[in-house]
């Protein structure tokens, strides 16, 4: 029995590397954009200020627009950073990444309605926090660590949001404006933008 060499176990350590980067990659989403993160804060905090000055901190006519816009930037956003990495957008991670966050947009889209119908507005702020944070911290394990922290903070500013609906629009104005931005800054620097 020969003992290796000092190249051949630097080579072995080469390609156990290669092999834990190429599996780790092949189940996460990696191409989050910081930036886009951060853009989706900036239209957050400035629904939010629209919305308070209207005095409807949970105004539809505001935050679903918003919400669509969101929406677009982020997938632009992260399409562009899929470029960038040279790795495909529409991955089988990404594709278990939107499986897993549908049904949560899903479930806030029919209780919008409920609780709008119901006259229940003072509640929309703590479902729409509390169910994207669900969601986001469920996609989170598909992602880049830093997206379930995320998700662990927006769950609880809604569940603080349910139990104290007065705290509604100023917990929004965090979640969907300073969270994202704080959490865009952080993958940017850490995940390469």
């Amino acid at each position: 029995m020969t003992i290796p060499t000092q190249e051949e176990r630097d080579h072995a350590k080469e390609t156990l590397a290669y092999i834990r980067q190429t599996m780790e990659s092949a189940s996460t989403f990696t191409a989050v954009s910081g930036w886009g993160m951060a853009a989706v804060g900036v239209l957050g905090l400035v629904a939010s200020g629209i919305a308070s000055q209207l005095g409807e901190p949970a105004s539809l006519w505001v935050w679903i627009p918003t919400a669509i816009l969101a929406i677009t930037v982020a997938g632009f956003s992260n399409a562009a950073k899929a470029r960038r990495m040279e790795v495909p957008l529409w991955s089988g991670s990404l594709r278990k990444l939107a499986w897993v966050m549908a049904p949560m947009l899903v479930a806030g889209a029919v209780m919008t309605h409920a609780l709008a119908s119901a006259d229940q507005a003072a509640l929309l702020p703590g479902t729409w926090l509390a169910l994207y944070g669900a969601g986001v911290t469920a996609g989170g394990t598909l992602s880049v660590r830093a997206i379930r922290g995320m998700g662990l903070l927006l769950l609880a500013f809604g569940a603080a949001a349910l139990l104290r609906p007065v705290w509604g629009a100023p917990l929004m104005a965090a979640g969907f404006g300073a969270v994202h931005i704080v959490f865009g800054i952080v993958v940017i620097r850490r995940y390469g933008g």
